[in-house]
């Protein structure tokens, strides 16, 4: 029964990237409810057997924080949105304890990274075929159906550096060398599916992963970089020739405007969040309140969007959560810390411009790094 529980996890890593493409009426999202599925089996076979792995103090730090947002119901500005956000906070607190008892050997880690690349395969095939039919999500840029732009952009982009590890990792035997070839090539794909999105936020996030492929090409033998150049120069060729012109002159203006001081309006959301969380520093204005405060606009910035509904206590425990997922990353070997300190930075740049604290991707990772350290 464990093992059933284990490959349906797996399912569920695979549907993750492109979980709002399938809606299941009276369930929601695909992954959502995979999800029930897998903790239904996970308590049931915890309750058969009695077996349940030793928690680290990362799921201390996850517990006291989804405890927080509970407790903000009682000075919430939105008792019932407060109320609604909880559930998908009690979720993913299931997702981070299931993942931490299922995955105890580096071959169960493996294969839950590698279908997560698979599964954001599903989501570059759904924004080349809304760009094919035309169908544009949002001036001219394209994005996986039922996804915002910018969402799906930095999930594409979190699966560069986790292709790259799986390409040059020497777990893979000469059976599997096709997965390996698919990580390759996951990589100019991807570029393709940000490129066709237009997002500066996934473009800037996918920047450490690149330097993280380019500082590792030493694991490459030499006949394999000069395959990988090629390929990646005829992928640019490609790129240049699908994707149109609105996208690169949108991403061109990345910098432009950083320096504007506007990120598409951003910067105006940012300044009325510091204005709430001023009025209510320690304890904010309860879980998912935000929108509420800030006439129905997300914060577009998670670390502000904890400081505003959780204030200074909850950011205090969300920053002891990456701080313990950060120093987990320092106690692996020198490759893997690489790894996933790129994972981490990758998260943290797309992090900064959109709300993800109720993402999975969120949470899998930053549980992955956990487990990494302490397989």
């Amino acid at each position: 029964m464990r093992k059933i529980t284990f490959w349906l996890s797996l399912v569920l890593i695979f549907v993750m990237p492109w979980e709002n493409i399938v809606e299941i009426d009276g369930l929601g999202t695909l992954s959502r409810a995979i999800g029930l599925m897998v903790a239904v089996l996970w308590l049931a076979t915890v309750a058969i057997t009695g077996r349940f792995r030793g928690l680290h103090p990362f799921h201390a730090a996850v517990f006291l924080f989804v405890l927080w947002k509970v407790a903000s119901v009682f000075w919430s500005v939105s008792v019932d949105v407060t109320v609604g956000s909880l559930q998908t906070y009690l979720q993913l607190f299931f997702l981070v304890l299931i993942l931490w008892d299922l995955y105890t050997t580096q071959e169960a880690l493996t294969a839950g990274l590698q279908t997560y690349v698979l599964g954001a395969y599903v989501s570059v095939a759904s924004i080349v075929k809304n760009q094919v039919t035309g169908n544009t999500a949002l001036y001219e840029r394209f994005s996986a159906t039922g996804f915002q732009v910018d969402d799906i952009g930095v999930i594409l982009a979190l699966g560069i550096p986790v292709a790259w590890y799986l390409a040059t990792s020497e777990r893979y035997k000469k059976s599997l060398y096709a997965l390996k070839m698919l990580n390759y090539a996951y990589v100019p794909i991807a570029l393709l599916g940000i490129a066709l999105t237009g997002t500066r936020t996934a473009l800037v996030a996918a920047m450490p992963a690149l330097l993280y492929g380019m500082g590792t090409l030493n694991r490459i033998r030499l006949a394999g970089r000069v395959a990988i150049f090629v390929a990646l120069v005829a992928a640019l060729f490609v790129v240049q020739s699908y994707v149109p012109q609105s996208s690169f002159d949108r991403l061109s203006t990345t910098g432009e405007s950083i320096s504007d001081n506007d990120l598409n309006g951003r910067v105006n959301i940012w300044r009325y969040g510091v204005a709430t969380f001023m009025e209510h520093p320690l304890i904010g204005i309860g879980s998912g309140a935000f929108r509420s405060a800030e006439e129905r606009k997300v914060a577009h910035n998670t670390y502000l969007s904890i400081l505003v509904e959780e204030g200074i206590v909850g950011f205090i425990i969300f920053g002891a959560i990456l701080a313990i997922a950060f120093a987990q990353v320092l106690r692996q070997p020198k490759w893997e810390a690489r790894f996933w300190i790129t994972v981490l930075v990758v998260w943290a740049l797309g992090a900064f411009t959109l709300t993800w604290e109720p993402r999975k991707q969120t949470w899998l990772f930053l549980s992955m790094t956990v487990i990494s350290a302490n397989l």
